[in-house]
């Protein structure tokens, strides 16, 4: 029964970490937790899983032992999914168990995948999971100690009912200090932590009129020093002022409580003055405080940032429930300025990430200077913060972020004879009952403050939801999610489209992959809107992995059709992927894999992205032709110099740039270009293909111009790839028969 209850404990504890293992690794299929005997005693999807289990058992424990220098294991599974092994470890070293992170079967050869990096993001919730073990047996083990009466857990019990759903706010400090004044019977109740400008009270009507600032002060300057070495609630007795009787005058006893910060340290006071039946503080109630105050740095831990002590991204979120609750009409609105630092990297960079940081906390302190008390401050991220100004009007916040912006142009780091000038990019947002949600506010905010680096940095900009640049923005970062999804679980569709040879009836079949994706309404997004989402947030890496991988190992199905028509397909590597150093081992890896020889493929690589990545765009060409590849040079004329750069690629192919196809028929700079671009072809021996060829007037000029190759629904819409291939297959049969 024990072993039940521990195992019970045990889920529990880690449960509480599912939220956060799967927010720090969101492409994680599932989590497992295996305790000390290799038994999986929780998993995040809560289904058995016999090849992990079998896999988790049979591991040598010198195997795991090992893993002490890279802090993780990583194997693949016969079904083909990754496993990544984080031993959890007590303090003392001792094995507490293994938690399992399983990507899907795709994951592990993405070029994301990073075991090292994944290990770092994971190590904080290990080492949680490893804390929440160890308080867990700690827990259990006073409680089989326990001989505190019933009258004093019943207390405990009932007041951490109450406080359980406390959210991580100033509102759920002041439920925390409310509710545990009124239930010891408080006069005065406040809890001070000067570094993070919190200050939260409850007054009974009997102190309404005491001086309560007054209080304050002296609780920080002569109170809170006699805790410094206390860990432990204390009892004081406030002498009262000769010849006065009224209350607090009088004198009262008060229990002070020590708030400390993470690392121990002494950081702020939770004080209960009075009690309003004159009573005295019993070490029952002394207990009971211990646990509020425990509690109360939960949420502050929780809630604030170690580093500058501003509110940080999950308290302000909080926060702003809290202050969407406020909004008292229609018409009342809060906003939010959003600050980035400008040339924070940089200082990184030059004298190291310790001048980064103190950057960092010198802004920090500027925005709380003056901020007036219906302002939030909070640090987001590493160099993103954001101020919320509460009831208030857009020419406010726009002042506020005036006078903040001025200040920050003394923000300049110096070391030696070297300075460094910091400057800040800032967006401002409303945040009223008429916009949808709290998530839009912040990512309204936060796309202004993109738009003010866009536009020259150090500057202000104010959302506007009718400047398209910002609604395109938007749209991006809706599909991201979107996108990772479509990677983790396979969700793109590949297309062929025909290209035809305007010169050889009888030319081996030529087509290009085109990739499709659908959004959860099963309703196609538009090619544009894909990419533009995926090149802004340095997705198309992965995509043009997947969409390799995918065509080869279609293609390699129908090797024998292939090899017999001699057909060529024509696969896109976008210009992110020119600056991937591993790209080449990749697709080398995927074509001796799938064993589709090198002939049957063509890369297209845009015209601006190989000059935009000159040196390494001609690298990559080389090492791909060399291998038996073809090589088509895409868009080719929509650059000012393109005639000047072709020289500087080994390629096969140019395909001219839609837009002089589009109206050759009507433009004559148009008709012009095409000529011109056939010529050179002619000259250099390269072969054209024009795109959106999609009427016979068309088809008869470019034909008449010279152009080799013809793309457009004139020859052929895009079809699935499969159907492509069997088609393929199907045509070869039918000749050999």
């Amino acid at each position: 029964m024990s072993a039940d209850l521990h195992d019970l404990q045990t889920i529990r504890n880690i449960g509480k970490a599912k939220g956060l293992l799967h927010s720090l690794v969101p492409r994680a299929q599932c989590f497992c937790f295996y305790d000390a005997e290799r038994e999986c005693v929780w998993s995040s999807d809560g289904a058995d899983d016999y090849e992990i289990d079998n896999f988790v058992t049979d591991l040598p424990d010198e195997i795991i032992a090992e893993s002490g220098d890279k802090g993780h294991i990583r194997r693949t599974l016969t079904s083909g999914r990754t496993l990544l092994l984080l031993p959890v470890r007590a303090d003392d070293g001792g094995r507490l168990g293994l938690l399992v992170a399983v990507f899907s079967r795709n994951a592990g050869k993405a070029s994301s995948f990073n075991p090292k990096m994944l290990t770092n993001i994971l190590r904080p919730a290990v080492d949680l999971i490893g804390e929440s073990l160890i308080v867990g047996m700690q827990l259990e083990e006073v409680q089989r100690q326990s001989t505190e009466s019933e009258k004093e857990l019943a207390l405990v019990y009932e007041v951490d009912e109450k406080i359980h759903g406390t959210s991580r706010s100033h509102a759920g400090l002041a439920q925390l200090v409310g509710q545990s004044g009124r239930y010891l019977g408080i006069a005065y109740s406040v809890l001070l932590i000067p570094g993070k400008r919190i200050r939260v009270s409850a007054t009974h009507s009997s102190w309404k009129n005491v001086n309560r600032k007054v209080l304050d002060r002296y609780l920080i300057d002569h109170m809170l020093p006699k805790l410094e070495d206390n860990r432990w609630p204390a009892v004081f007795e406030i002498p009262g002022i000769e010849g006065e009787d009224s209350t607090p005058e009088s004198g009262f006893q008060t229990l002070l409580s020590p708030i400390l910060d993470r690392h121990g340290n002494l950081e702020g006071i939770m004080a209960q003055l009075g009690r309003v039946d004159g009573g005295e503080f019993s070490k029952g109630e002394r207990r009971f405080m211990a646990h509020i105050v425990r509690k109360i740095e939960y949420v502050i831990e929780q809630s604030f940032d170690a580093m500058t002590g501003l509110m940080n991204r999950s308290g302000f979120e909080a926060q702003l429930q809290e202050s969407a609750k406020a909004l008292a009409s229609s018409n009342d609105a809060h906003q939010l300025i959003y600050f980035d630092l400008n040339n924070l990297q940089l200082v990184n960079d030059t004298f190291g990430r310790d001048a980064g940081d103190k950057v960092i906390v010198r802004f920090a302190r500027l925005l709380e200077e003056d901020l007036s008390r219906r302002a939030v401050v909070s640090r987001l991220t590493g160099d993103d913060f954001c101020i919320l100004l509460t009831h208030s009007d857009q020419e406010s916040a726009v002042d506020l972020a005036q006078k903040l912006r001025d200040k920050s142009q003394a923000l300049r780091y110096l070391e030696g004879d070297k300075s460094l000038q910091i400057t800040t990019s800032i967006g401002i947002a409303e945040f009223s009952a008429r916009r949808d949600d709290i998530g839009r506010a912040l990512t309204t905010a936060r796309m202004a403050c993109e738009a003010a680096k866009d536009h020259g940095r150090d500057r202000i900009e104010v959302f506007d939801d009718q400047n398209l640049s910002m609604v395109r923005r938007h749209d991006d970062m809706q599909l991201v999610a979107q996108i990772q999804q479509a990677l983790d679980e396979d969700l793109f569709e590949l297309l062929a489209q025909p290209i035809v040879s305007l010169r050889d009836d009888n030319a081996p079949p030529y087509y290009e992959i085109l990739l499709r994706m659908k959004d959860s309404d099963d309703q196609l997004i538009p090619s544009t809107a894909l990419f533009s989402a995926a090149e802004r947030y340095k997705f198309m890496p992965q995509i043009d992995r997947w969409v390799t991988s995918k065509t080869l190992g279609q293609l390699a199905d129908h090797k024998e059709a292939l090899e017999a028509s001699g057909a060529l397909f024509s696969i896109n590597l976008s210009g992110q992927s020119m600056s991937d150093d591993e790209i080449l081992e990749f697709i080398d890896e995927e074509m001796r894999e799938n064993g589709v020889p090198a002939k049957g493929l063509c890369f297209e690589v845009t015209e601006s992205a190989a000059v935009s990545h000159l040196a390494k765009a001609q690298a990559l060409i080389n090492e791909l032709r060399d291998r038996g590849c073809r090589i088509s040079l895409d868009d080719f004329g929509a650059g000012l110099s393109s005639f000047a750069y072709l020289k500087n690629f080994n390629v096969d192919a140019l395909k001219i740039d839609g837009s002089f196809i589009r109206d050759i028929t009507d433009n004559r700079i148009s008709e012009s270009m095409v000529a011109a671009i056939t010529q050179v072809a002619k000259v250099m021996e390269l072969k054209t293909v024009a795109e959106y060829v999609e009427n016979e007037e068309t088809r008869d000029l470019i034909a008449e111009l010279g152009v080799d190759y013809a793309q457009g629904h004139t020859f052929g819409k895009p079809l699935p790839l499969a159907e492509a291939l069997a088609s393929l297959a199907g045509t070869e049969k039918s000749s050999t028969g």
